[in-house]
């Protein structure tokens, strides 16, 4: 897996259990998300049943949301912004990538579509987190502290 980072053929995404900065210093040892570095490789590894049902916008599932994932995980690693995400010890929380930004810590949640995003929310509540970002397969929007955004927007943030 070093191989494949050092190669630039993917990208290791560290497991946080708290939301703290420095977040280098709360990565949990053993723990990560390992994404392909290119998003047509990874679609091409599904097979053509599933390219044909993403071609034509019918995909649905952990398949279309893992497709998206992958897609904002490259975007944030091209601009050189380290890969964290935060799951809570119990396992019943999970925010996609975690980002050290304004002083603290700004959660991104990465959804297919536009569901609701309880991880996000909660994460939000905390007053050391200044904003978060939700990508989705939308329009753009501001609720409280939570930034809705297309997915192909992520290379603004």
């Amino acid at each position: 897996m070093d191989w494949l980072c050092d190669a630039s053929f993917a990208s290791r995404a560290l497991n946080v259990t708290v939301t703290e900065v420095p977040l280098n210093a709360q990565v949990r040892d053993g723990w990560f998300k390992l994404y392909l570095s290119d998003i047509g490789l990874l679609s091409a590894l599904y097979g053509t049943e599933t390219k044909g049902l993403l071609y034509s916008g019918r995909l649905k599932g952990n398949a279309k949301g893992g497709l998206y994932e992958n897609l904002i995980a490259g975007v944030l690693d091209r601009k050189g912004i380290p890969l964290y995400y935060f799951k809570s010890e119990d396992g019943a929380r999970e925010v996609e990538f975690a980002i050290e930004r304004d002083g603290g810590i700004v959660p991104v949640e990465v959804k297919a579509s536009n569901g609701a995003t309880i991880s996000l929310n909660e994460a939000l509540e905390n007053p050391q987190v200044p904003y978060g970002y939700k990508f989705i397969d939308g329009n753009v929007g501001v609720s409280g502290k939570k930034i809705t955004l297309p997915h192909y927007m992520a290379m603004f943030i």
